[in-house]
């Protein structure tokens, strides 16, 4: 069994308890909240190992929100486990990657994504060797070689948006079209009320803009809104660099309209796609992850 080292998804900050040992490693520490009453956990960060320890009472089958102890934030992603339908909670790997496991106590389905083949294999590594066990009986090369076969697999099956690839763009609202003269046309609002217009390039990673109010460097505006209809473009999520809030438009892929998110903080230039979405489709250089 291998041990995790995680961090808060929005704050980055590691979630590790060094001091409270599960499965006699560091234990993974989220603050939790169920049937209103709030507490703490402390889960074991061995990959595949169930066991916890908890100072709050969650009965069978009840689904836990959890939340960073360090930020405050609601670890929470669009994602629902595929075995009993509850929200899947998403934290990411220190080393890069990402793990998911079901919201419902009881339920036991769980997903690890490494961000490279490489990493996994490390990990495998460094985890045979630190407990002194014979790394002769694994055959790594094999090992690698299955990782990166599956790797391939896995993206040869999903739709590449090239960078600078031309992104026609929509409100998700009222379904109209975002390009005016060759720019994606959004409204703004910043922190001082001011109202204005953003306007973006419309190629993927190319990161020019103009804007007609003043939008100081680091700082997030406080609204972005859809010319047309005048709804909101703002979600619940933040951004996993730099904590500010997300902004969601659509995209067009070859196959399919697709949720594109992007970072509301002057000068941030995180963006990606739904949880879904990346089951089928890879932004080439996106720093999602």
């Amino acid at each position: 069994m291998i041990p995790l080292k995680l961090k808060c998804p929005v704050c980055s900050v590691s979630l590790m308890d060094e001091k409270k040992l599960i499965d006699n490693e560091p234990s993974l520490h989220l603050a939790i909240e169920v049937q209103g009453k709030r507490g703490d956990i402390w889960l074991s960060s061995i990959y595949g190992s169930y066991d916890y320890e908890t100072n709050v009472d969650i009965p069978d089958n009840a689904i836990v929100r959890f939340f960073c102890p360090v930020c405050g934030k609601e670890l929470k992603s669009e994602s629902k486990c595929d075995v009993c339908n509850a929200p899947m909670i998403p934290i990411n790997l220190e080393e890069g990657g990402r793990v998911r496991f079901c919201s419902r106590k009881g339920c036991t389905n769980h997903v690890i994504e490494f961000k490279n083949p490489e990493l996994a294999l490390k990990l495998l590594y460094d985890n045979y060797s630190y407990n002194n066990k014979n790394t002769n009986e694994i055959n790594f090369k094999r090992i690698e070689e299955i990782l990166k076969k599956q790797v391939k697999k896995d993206n040869a099956e999903k739709e590449i948006i090239s960078k600078g690839t031309y992104l026609y763009t929509y409100c998700p609202h009222c379904k109209h079209t975002l390009i005016k003269d060759n720019m994606i046309e959004l409204a703004i609002i910043n922190k001082d009320g001011e109202k204005g217009i953003l306007r973006l390039s419309p190629y993927l990673n190319v990161f020019s803009h103009e804007s007609t109010i003043r939008l100081p460097e680091g700082e997030p505006v406080k609204d972005i809104l859809c010319p047309y209809c005048g709804e909101s473009l703002m979600t619940e999520e933040n951004c996993p660099v730099c904590g500010s809030k997300v902004a969601n438009i659509l995209v067009t892929s070859s196959t399919k309209l697709v949720d594109f998110k992007f970072c509301s903080k002057a000068g941030c230039k995180w963006h990606g796609i739904s949880e879904d979405d990346e089951k089928s489709i890879i932004l080439e250089d996106s720093d999602e992850w």
